[in-house]
């Protein structure tokens, strides 16, 4: 409300009384308590300032009069009545009862309203008192079996939704008495089920429990156990009759068979495979390699689809789990299908050669066998390289006592290869296919360059990266001992020698190929030689029963040539000889093995046999290894 005129007049004295005296100094403060027209700027003396005239304050409207009456107010409408009509229950009118009296008391009370008459003064105008007496009368309560059957239907109304506060599970009317149940049939031939006990009646809502105890009913004995009553128990089909056709039935609809040239040659795979009581697995020299050999002559280069290395060395390898198996299978191949390219070696027109330039044409030196081998073992999951350096093979030249040692030359090629147990095994895909005759050659398998130790094969390679030696012993063998080890030139042996009868070159004494005829200091001289391997067996291992082994010498002056039987145990064989006997200067003297005997097989002869005919009967021998007298 405006002020008072006694509050105006006392607000307009005091701003016309004279501000208080003070003493002038540098740094007065701004004078807050004096009126606003009498302060000055910047802080500076009231004498420095102009003087302002003075002037009175605008006076504030008058009120308007008491005695006129407020604007009157539009009747006020009921605002619960809409709710009282929609509500159906007795807890939301007394609810809404409730509420709509606070609301009129809060409105008798404290709810103002200020409204303007035009002229710039504010009215407070006070709603009417409220009369509960103008509100419409409630409706008649509902019986108690009205309120539940409402409520059963309001329940039933408000089913779907589930997130109303007011959707209270319905109660059900009591019962006095469980509806009986209609009786079931027993199945037949099984005694009638036990009657159910009685049910007992239904509690009604705010009834309490009944605490009586009642008798457990025991059921009757000698009862069958309930799965044999029948209950889920579906008598078992019939069988349906086979409708598979037989074998000898053709059916039109039936899938062509299986064509047998598509699966894995079982043969083979049982060959690689150890045999109880057989030699170890590690033993390469025993070893039967049957199986690999089988398969990889099945393959021939000419009816291939193609020059795929992938695909040849999957078809090679995949029916072998055994990484020396694979290797083998590979060793092997190349036997069959890759010959030495002479014309190209003789014509000195060598030229590096691809694997599947290779594969296309069946022709490589050295290097193209090792290339090839090198390439197929990577695809068939193998480590694998490709070594360079000397061998002594074709034209080598042993070295005589006192020549000098040659400088190293690389002009051969081979292969390194890891197989079972993770062996670095070096083995010679060449030299194992054949060997050169003169100007052609010769395919002519030797394994002993796949079974060989890499002792043994040591002795007539040597690599030019002296990592990859490997021996089994781990010796460093230098370039000048590996030139020495056949100065002077080693026995001659021939090619079936450790093949066929199991003999180990490196066992052959006297290992040089010169023999003297006289020597005082040892007259007699013992030849003797062994099997590669203590496992081996002539029957398992080699090409059948062993042959009588003889040593073929010329006699005393060369004129009395005869064949001396070894004594053998069966790994080893021995024969002391005078060496007068041997023969003359310039002749040879050879181990023999009797291959026909009396116009048959050798095989299986034994020494008393050979003795007890020899000189009556026809026989003919193959020679194992030679010796010059000199």
């Amino acid at each position: 409300m405006a002020a008072s005129i006694k509050d105006r007049i006392a607000a307009l004295n005091i701003e016309q009384r004279p501000p208080a005296a003070r003493h002038a100094t540098v740094n007065n403060p701004p004078v807050y308590d004096a009126p606003t027209s009498t302060r000055q700027l910047c802080n500076q003396p009231a004498s420095a300032q102009p003087e302002v005239p003075r002037k009175s304050p605008a006076l504030p409207p008058r009120p308007p009069p008491r005695n006129k009456q407020p604007p009157s107010l539009p009747p006020r409408q009921p605002s619960q009545a809409g709710s009282l009509r929609r509500s159906n229950s007795k807890e939301s009118i007394a609810s809404i009862a409730t509420n709509a009296s606070s609301i009129s008391h809060l409105s008798l009370d404290s709810v103002k309203t200020t409204t303007s008459n035009g002229t710039g003064r504010m009215y407070t105008v006070r709603a009417p008192a409220y009369d509960p007496t103008s509100l419409p009368p409630l409706p008649a309560r509902k019986s108690e079996d009205q309120k539940q059957v409402g409520s059963i239907k309001k329940a039933m109304r408000s089913n779907t939704d589930v997130t109303s506060p007011k959707a209270l599970p319905p109660q059900l009317p009591s019962r006095t008495s469980p509806p009986q149940l209609p009786s079931r049939a027993p199945p037949p031939q099984l005694p009638s089920r036990p009657s159910l006990p009685a049910r007992p009646a239904s509690k009604v809502n705010g009834a309490e429990k009944d605490n009586e105890e009642k008798p457990r009913r025991l059921p009757p004995p000698n009862l069958r156990p309930a799965l044999e009553l029948g209950f889920n128990n579906v008598a078992k089909p019939p069988p349906v009759p086979s409708i598979r056709p037989a074998l000898n039935d053709r059916v039109e609809s039936a899938p062509p068979p299986v064509p047998l040239s598509s699966r894995p040659n079982l043969d083979a795979i049982m060959a690689s495979k150890p045999k109880p009581g057989s030699v170890p697995a590690s033993c390469l020299v025993c070893r039967d390699f049957s199986g690999p050999d089988q398969h990889a002559a099945q393959f021939p280069r000419t009816t291939l689809p193609s020059s795929d290395v992938t695909w040849l060395a999957t078809q090679l390898t995949a029916p072998f789990p055994s990484q020396t198996d694979k290797a083998r299978a590979i060793f092997t191949w190349l036997h069959h299908n890759v010959d030495y390219d002479c014309h190209s070696f003789f014509s000195g027109n060598i030229s590096r050669s691809t694997p599947e330039r290779t594969i296309s044409t069946g022709l490589a030196v050295c290097e193209g066998y090792a290339g090839l081998f090198a390439a197929l073992a990577l695809k068939a999951g193998l480590e694998a390289v490709v070594v360079g350096g000397d061998g002594k093979g074709y034209g080598h030249t042993a070295l005589k006592p006192g020549d000098p040692i040659p400088p190293f030359k690389s002009s051969h090629a081979w292969n390194a290869v890891k197989i079972d147990n993770g062996q670095w095994k070096l083995i010679d895909p060449c030299w194992g296919a054949g060997n050169v005759s003169g100007s052609s050659y010769n395919r002519h398998f030797k394994p002993s360059n796949f079974t060989k130790s890499n002792i043994d094969f040591g002795a007539t390679h040597y690599p030019e990266n002296q990592e990859y030696l490997l021996r089994e012993d781990g010796r460093a063998f230098s370039w000048e001992e590996y030139c020495m080890d056949d100065a002077g030139e080693r026995v001659l042996v021939y090619g079936k020698t450790e093949e066929e009868f199991g003999i180990s070159g490196r066992t052959i004494q006297p290992a040089m190929k010169h023999v003297k005829v006289h020597d005082p200091q040892d007259p007699v001289i013992r030849v003797q030689f062994a099997v590669g391997c203590v496992h081996w067996d002539h029957e398992q291992h080699g090409k059948g029963k062993p042959y009588v082994l003889t040593l073929n010498i010329g006699g005393r002056d060369g004129r009395n040539s005869q064949h001396i039987p070894f004594n053998t145990d069966g790994k080893s064989w021995w024969v002391d000889v005078n060496r007068i006997d041997l023969g003359a200067p310039g002749q040879k003297i050879n181990v023999c093995a009797i291959t026909m005997f009396d116009n048959q097989s050798g095989r299986g002869l034994t020494v008393s046999q050979f003795k007890a005919k020899q000189g009556k009967v026809a026989s003919k021998w193959e020679y194992v290894c030679c010796w010059e007298l000199m």
